[in-house]
């Protein structure tokens, strides 16, 4: 093949989308399991179990108030994938491709496909994208719907052709099965406004889109609304309002909460965005508001509008909640890192090397997620949810193949502290179809179980604790194993139960 054949290849849109995803989806499954199972994980892993054993049991995830897409997902993959944990998290893998691709196509349409490269790279050494792509979560699933519906609504804008309408409508559809957060894919409709071009600003035109956007939204509440056929519809409302307040709630103190708020939801965003990149969004947002760039305002209020939203109703954060309004500012920071580049071309080289610190040190926290992920500086939230407390699953595993082998040439009883969440679930997970293997939930956990010391009369039982760190010396226990949380100062105490006649 001729040199000028390659070159024509590599600036090719399908070799740059193929070769993006590629980097995407390889950095994604290499050490996947290095960040042990967390205990949501685990219950949507079950739930999506259940529902793949059971048809009835589909909707199972509607009795905690949360949509039921990314279990459904989760069901080809638990047939190809013999580890569950694997099943689940290749869903979160593809979406984060997916989620890559779709910025690549905002970032091109209104910035360009230098633009477009810089995104994709900048997303692809993201600690934040890193994370969410890698865990059986709803985040990465909703992000990735969330920009597509972002995308074919600036299509709809700018050819206003149904075929966008439907895209629309069907992606931001998708994303209300998946969380509720994706209700902000269709809040952001008004302000595409921003994205019409003067000479092109007719009211025909405008009417026109205002229908074509309502049909869109009409068409994703139908899909939304065919939860109903399930009677644990309801329970998504009372969900929401735990994490929510409601507008009466917030008027009666509608700035009480805001400041903190902001601190604390801001906190977790630069600390996954990380200084570098930070500073090149900040810096092209002031160059935008300068100049009076609507593509650039309109990116940022995709950003702004759901995180001030956030700040003034949310009542509990976690780094996860932000994870799809923060992706649209990687379009500002790779723009801003696309100027940067052009400096380059006219003065010293010495810009060229702060250009690639700026992405070395998200890039460098990548690879310890990757391979050492208690090292990584990621938000002291996601540290103690994911590695360091008793969310995360340390030593999940090592009792697991301990009970697998017991279970061999004898029934064992294995009992948990915990009746909901990482405990049971992620020993239903792994050994609820051995037959060999009772498994029983309990909280709280005051004292050792009757019944389990019934059952360590005739066979071998066990205790583990996910919480309780302190077992008192008189308890029929004997200490099996004890695994420490990543490199905090938590265990998972795995003990035997000993029956009280010894």
């Amino acid at each position: 093949m001729s040199t000028s054949k390659i070159s024509k290849l590599v600036k090719s849109n399908a070799f740059l989308i193929g070769f993006l995803s590629l980097i995407t989806f390889v950095t994604r499954i290499i050490n996947i399991k290095v960040i042990p199972i967390f205990t949501d994980e685990a219950i949507y892993i079950r739930w999506a179990q259940i529902g793949l054993q059971d048809p009835a049991q589909r909707y199972i995830s509607l009795t905690d108030g949360k949509q039921p897409l990314l279990t459904w997902i989760m069901y080809p993959f638990l047939k190809i994938f013999s580890d569950p944990l694997i099943a689940g998290r290749m869903v979160s893998v593809f979406a984060g491709v997916g989620m890559m691709l779709g910025l690549y196509c905002v970032a091109k349409t209104l910035f360009g496909k230098k633009t477009a490269v810089l995104t994709s790279l900048i997303y692809i050494v993201s600690p934040f994208t890193f994370v969410y792509d890698r865990l059986a979560l709803m985040d990465s699933l909703l992000a990735f719907f969330v920009i597509w519906s972002i995308y074919f609504q600036i299509k709809l804008i700018q050819e206003m052709k149904f075929v966008w309408v439907l895209l629309f409508g069907i992606t931001a559809g998708l994303g209300l099965l998946t969380k509720s957060s994706a209700a902000f894919g269709l809040y952001l409709i008004p302000f595409g406004i921003l994205l019409f071009k003067k000479n092109y600003f007719k009211i025909s035109i405008l009417l026109k889109w205002i229908v074509y956007s309502g049909i869109a939204s009409i068409i994703a509440e139908i899909m939304y609304n065919s939860l109903r056929l399930s009677p644990w519809f309801y329970i998504i409302k009372q969900k929401n309002y735990s994490f929510i307040y409601t507008v009466p709630e917030f008027l009666s103190h509608p700035f009480e909460f805001l400041i903190p708020n902001l601190i604390g939801l801001s906190q977790m965003l630069f600390g996954y965005l990380t200084i570098p990149i930070t500073a090149l969004i900040f810096a092209r947002l002031i160059q935008g508001f300068m100049r009076k760039e609507t593509n650039v305002i309109y990116v940022f209020v995709c950003f702004l509008f759901p995180f001030l939203s956030l700040a003034a109703f949310g009542k509990v954060f976690f780094p996860r909640f932000i994870l799809f309004m923060t992706i649209p500012l990687f379009i500002l920071a790779a723009d801003a890192l696309r100027e940067l580049l052009v400096i380059v071309k006219k003065r010293s080289s010495i810009v060229l090397l702060v250009t690639c610190l700026m992405l070395l040190y998200p890039g460098i926290q990548v690879i310890l997620l990757m391979n050492a992920p208690v090292s990584a500086a990621i938000p002291d939230t996601d540290t103690r949810q994911l590695l360091t407390d008793w969310p995360s699953g340390y030593g999940v595993s090592d009792v697991v193949e301990f009970l697998k082998e017991k279970a061999k040439y004898e029934r064992v009883v294995i009992g948990t502290e915990g009746t909901f969440g990482l405990f049971p679930a992620v020993f239903e997970i792994y050994l609820q179809q051995n037959p060999n293997v009772e498994i029983h939930g309990y909280w709280p956990v005051g004292k050792v179980p009757d019944e389990l010391l019934k059952s360590s009369e005739t066979r071998p039982t066990y205790l583990v604790f996910k919480e309780k760190q302190e077992i008192p010396s008189d308890w029929p226990l004997k200490l099996i194993a004890k695994y420490q949380r990543g490199n905090g100062n938590t265990y998972l105490l795995f003990y035997q139960v000993v029956p009280e006649s010894i």
